[in-house]
């Protein structure tokens, strides 16, 4: 009887750390949180009146990233991806706080535009992190 347990043991032991590689999150998985953090960090800055934080280097990597093993990404995930940095480019260029609001939801649509099409779990997340027009 104890050697069965120590059999199940064993088996339970090799097994487990193979299970855990499993559920790591893929590359392109740690640069979408790391991009959800930074949004949420310039939302912040946005609602009191900060300058703009600068755009992290390391998530310049996602088009590259590699991804969930077993999933596919579509062929349009290239352009959502050139979106998302044409907008990033177009909001550091916003001066005006109407606009720097105007230019981060349109930073922030762009994630959601993508998620649309390509992994649509975090949608809910993403539009919490959409600003409320100012009123003039």
């Amino acid at each position: 009887m104890k050697t069965v347990f120590l059999l199940l043991g064993l088996c339970f032991a090799l097994l487990l750390p193979s299970s855990f590689a499993a559920d790591k999150p893929s590359e392109l998985t740690r640069l979408m949180r790391q991009m959800l953090s930074y949004i949420k960090q310039e939302k912040l800055q946005i609602e009191n009146n900060k300058p703009a934080l600068h755009f992290p280097t390391t998530l310049q990597k996602v088009s590259k990233a590699k991804i969930t093993a077993g999933k596919k990404i579509s062929n349009e995930h290239r352009q959502y991806i050139a979106d998302f940095f044409g907008e990033l480019n177009h909001y550091y260029q916003k001066q005006d706080s109407a606009e720097r609001r105007t230019g981060f939801n349109l930073l922030v649509s762009s994630c959601i535009n993508c998620h649309q099409h390509e992994c649509p779990g975090p949608i809910v997340v993403i539009k919490k992190n959409l600003l409320e027009p100012t009123e003039q």
